[in-house]
């Protein structure tokens, strides 16, 4: 990792953390305490284990730590004896979740690529770049891999590859949530040996471990306790047997001690556990800070009326700062999209391909029926099995595949690697292609097999309906992938449709419904989309249809119109609606991600 030290110089000086009387409460009514007012010391250059049962708080300090969460919380957190500048201190450091996602359709070598362009400043070479990824690969064991998909990738190398994604800007602190959970007992120790070198090589590295074997204890050089929210010891890994004699816990010969004190933590021992948390105490005493006043986020210690003058957390904001240019984070979110996508067998190929096909099969069973005025009624319910193949065929997609995106979105953006605003508008224009494929193959060999009138205007004007139903389909898919998770996702989207389909003119006309219920017509995405196409296919002075038989009712196109209950010429009206749809789910999706944000910080 010299080269990367050298060429990009992404610290000057080790990171101690230090943090006193540290609390959380979590917010609402029913709030419960978390952490009590625990203090401790992470120091760099030394690996460090953060032990304890389920529920005793290790991932919330860890969130905590990192800045990830803030709301609920009192107490210090300084840094190398200095106030905490979040927005600094985010820049600096890196935070591997338990459940690390990443986009399954990019090679090892791809991912980390991507990762150094956003990253890492435009400044930087391309060669730089390149040698930092061949440095990290070295480092990880991972370049047997660079050439395979990430979703193809064992578990171990997963999570070396979640460790080298974060490794791109060299950070000088680097927290890890259960990094071992999942593995075998080989890949733990080959990942618990990756993380001790980085470590010893300068950087301070915190992990929640759960019940460690002895072979990985010994790989940590200090460990921190928790019990229900208490520390009950901090300090070396081969010091916390004695510390724990002294109050009175004696663990048996040859006894792995990782799990001896889960078993004190979980209050499983004979012992005194209120020595325990006396020695804790005052072991790390806070020292005198003067803060100055700043304009940047600052966490600190500080007398509140509020609290009785109760040591609270105090932060001011401070606009956060992005290696790179939101044009930059832009065309680099635009192409790994694109990519993604094209990869994607489910999402796209297999999209594109069902459009083909059920473009093909409704084609041939509704044969040439547009042309005849005494299929009138069969060609308007192909018309409308039209609409619904491309609503279906392009919301329920997006909801079944976005959540495991939103994901990958929420850890990077909370990584500070890039912007809402970036990552939305890359999205929105990474999804048009796909969006403009299906609709148009679709509707281009079920247009003409089924008969529809061979006019230009026409066939424009269907497309255009069918294109912004497929625009508007794909943007619910993604308010309900961004809002909810999938099974909530599939869920809504069909029950959010039944009431729209009743209230679409098709199965009852507008002048039949009761008062009461035809405002509601004019939320209804599918009155819209039906009226549309019933405008491309008869409006605009169509005139009379093709007769075979002796007498037909449906002969006039406007006159079919009217007996839908449909006035001429409103095609415009229909089109600004879809737009307004399409615009309005995407200011949905915008703000269904902004509040997935604020909730985790």
């Amino acid at each position: 990792m010299a080269a990367i030290d050298v060429d990009i110089k992404a610290y000057k000086k080790s990171i101690d953390i230090n943090f006193h009387q540290l609390s959380y409460i979590t917010p609402g009514k029913k709030s419960t305490k978390i952490l009590h007012d625990i203090s401790g010391k992470f120091e760099s250059g030394k690996l460090t284990a953060i032990l304890g049962p389920s529920g005793a708080g290790k991932t919330t300090l860890l969130n905590i730590l990192t800045g990830f969460k803030s709301k609920g919380v009192e107490g210090s957190i300084l840094i190398n004896g200095a106030p905490r500048d979040k927005n600094d201190f985010r820049n600096k450091s890196s935070y591997i979740l338990q459940n690390f996602p990443m986009l399954g359709n990019l090679t090892t070598l791809e991912t980390l690529k991507i990762a150094a362009d956003l990253k890492l400043p435009v400044k930087i070479s391309t060669e730089v770049k390149q040698k930092v990824i061949y440095d990290i690969t070295q480092l990880l064991g991972l370049d047997k891999c660079l050439n395979t998909r990430v979703k193809k990738l064992s578990g171990g190398e997963q999570k070396r590859l979640s460790i080298g994604v974060e490794l791109v800007t060299n950070p000088p602190v680097m927290f890890f949530d259960e990094p071992t959970s999942g593995l075998d007992s080989v890949s733990c120790v080959q990942v618990v040996t990756h993380l001790r070198e980085l470590a010893h090589s300068g950087r301070t590295v915190i992990c929640v471990i759960h019940q460690p074997s002895s072979r990985i204890l010994e790989l940590f050089d200090d460990i921190y306790v928790l019990s229900e929210g208490h520390c009950i010891y901090s300090g070396p890994v081969d010091g916390v047997i004695s510390a724990l004699k002294e109050a009175g816990y004696e663990c048996p010969q040859y006894y792995n001690r990782a799990d001896f004190a889960l078993e004190v933590a979980s209050q499983d021992r004979e012992g005194s556990f209120e020595a325990l948390l006396e020695s804790q105490r005052n072991k790390y005493p806070l020292p005198l800070q003067d803060p100055d006043d700043s304009s940047n986020e600052v966490t600190y210690v500080t007398k509140s009326k509020s609290s009785g003058g109760k040591q609270k957390l105090v932060q001011k904001t401070q606009k956060l700062m992005y290696p790179i240019s939101g044009w930059n984070q832009f065309l680099v979110l635009s192409r790994r999209s694109l990519l993604c996508t094209y990869r994607d067998f489910f999402f796209a190929q297999l999209r594109v391909i069902s459009h083909i096909f059920v473009g093909i099969l409704l084609g041939l069973v509704f044969f040439d029926i547009g042309s005849y005025a005494s299929k009138v009624l069969t060609n308007i319910s192909c018309l409308f099995f039209f609409l619904l193949f491309i609503f279906f065929g392009n919301a329920m997609p997006t909801a079944l595949s976005y959540p495991s995106e939103a994901s990958v979105f929420l850890r990077e953006h909370l990584n500070n690697w890039y912007s809402l605003g970036s990552y939305f508008a890359s999205k929105i224009i990474a999804d048009l292609p796909l969006q403009i494929i299906c609709p148009s193959v679709f509707i281009l060999i079920g247009y003409f097999l089924s008969g529809q009138p061979k006019e230009e205007d026409r066939f424009a004007m269907m497309w255009l309906i069918c294109l912004l139903t497929a625009i508007s389909a794909q943007a619910m898919g993604l308010l309900a992938g961004a809002a909810f998770s999938v099974q909530v996702g599939i869920f809504l989207i069909p029950a959010s449709c039944i009431p729209m389909l009743v209230f679409s003119g098709y199965f009852i006309r507008f002048s039949e419904l009761y008062f009461m219920f035809k405002p509601l017509s004019y939320v209804s995405l599918f009155r819209y989309c039906f009226e549309g196409s019933m405008q491309a296919i008869y409006g605009f002075d169509r005139g009379n249809l093709t007769c075979p038989d002796p007498f037909c009712y449906y002969k006039s196109g406007e006159k079919i119109l009217k007996i839908m209950d449909m006035a001429e010429n409103r095609f415009a009206g229909d089109v600004l609606a879809l737009i307004l749809w399409a615009v309005l789910c995407q200011i949905g999706v915008y703000i269904a991600l902004k509040i997935r944000l604020r909730r985790s910080g």
